[in-house]
């Protein structure tokens, strides 16, 4: 990768005013810091050439829209009429309980254009494929009416096994699912549980990112204690999660029931890293940190793991919108 940093200085100069310039001592300079406004980097990958713009700054922001709808074409295999991206009252951001504002928060935002070689020697070009927009870092909360998401969303899911107990319906002959209810409920009740979630198909269980109407745990998913012991873990290994369901226990849900969503960790503050939206028209792998994101053809959005942490309440429950307006429909 090779990198130029571009800095732009503006100099307003007084009519009749003359300046003189003195260098600075290597003492003298060694007390001052700063970073570029804006930073550009190019990068090769195959047939691909990459140039981001990024921008050094720190962003706080309340937005709002009544519909994002990005990617509305026919799509073989999807519903007519739908998109790849389709978000009814989005906005990033809320307003607190005392009419104060709960930013967004964004780290280096940038913009990168991906570039595919067509051809060879003299008659080689550049197409434009892929455009994105990116945060280098993002925390706060997205708010909407989520109808159909394309991209790449890993949600981990964490809760007390007492509360995964309560929502486990085993029919008295089950001895399987009972046996499991009480080591969950009752050994493992004050343990935290930790499973991961994906945009899924919820008719087979199968990961699935194309205008994707739920989330869930994929075919083969278990659950884990994260703190706990090997045996532990291994004896949870033995049950995973089967056509949406795991334990009789629902393990896919729809989107439309988050309609407020953490990016970042809440718990701790930390923030998601790698959350971007893009737009290319055919598949094109996207680079963070060395690590590649294949976005396919239209709109994506991207969550990665981490990005968002939710509770087991929560996930089989919903999420409640929170109140994004000064005058908000949902409250007033």
């Amino acid at each position: 990768m090779k990198a130029v940093v571009v800095g732009i200085a503006l100099t307003l100069l007084a009519a009749h005013t003359h300046a003189k310039l003195e260098p600075i001592a290597d003492e003298e300079l060694s007390q001052y810091t700063g970073q570029a406004f804006l930073q550009i980097d190019n990068n090769n990958v195959g047939n691909m050439d990459f140039t981001r713009f990024t921008f050094g700054m720190d962003v706080e922001t309340l937005l709002t829209s009544d519909l994002v709808e990005l990617g509305r074409y026919e799509r073989s295999g999807e519903p007519a009429g739908s998109s790849d991206i389709r978000i009814n009252d989005f906005a990033l951001g809320s307003i607190n309980a005392d009419g104060s504002i709960n930013p967004f928060k964004i780290r280096d935002p940038f913009v990168e254009l991906a570039y595919e070689t067509v051809g060879s020697g003299a008659n080689a070009q550049e197409n434009l494929v892929g455009v994105r927009l990116g945060f280098g870092e993002a925390f706060g909360k997205l708010t909407g009416n989520i109808e159909y998401l394309t991209g790449n969303i890993e949600v981990e899911i964490y809760g007390k096994g007492s509360y995964l107990a309560s929502q486990m319906s085993c029919s008295w002959w089950d001895l399987v699912c009972a046996g499991a209810k009480g080591l969950v409920g009752g050994t493992w009740a004050n343990d935290d549980f930790s499973a991961q979630a994906v945009l899924i198909n919820p008719s087979n269980g199968e990961p699935d990112g194309i205008r994707a109407t739920h989330v869930g745990m994929q075919d083969g998913q278990t659950l884990s204690i994260p703190n706990g012991s090997g045996f532990t873990n291994f004896l949870l290994g033995i049950f995973s999660s089967s056509n949406c369901e795991l334990l009789n226990v629902q393990t896919c849900f729809p989107l439309s029931i988050y309609r407020t969503l953490d990016i970042g960790n809440r718990d701790t503050g930390a923030p998601a890293q790698g959350m971007f939206m893009s737009f290319q028209t055919k598949t094109v792998t996207w680079y963070d940190g060395g690590n590649g994101t294949n976005a396919t053809q239209g709109a994506f959005m991207n969550i990665p793991n981490g990005g968002i942490r939710t509770s087991f309440q929560e996930a089989f429950d919903g999420t409640e919108r929170v109140r994004t307006k000064f005058l908000d429909p949902y409250y007033d």
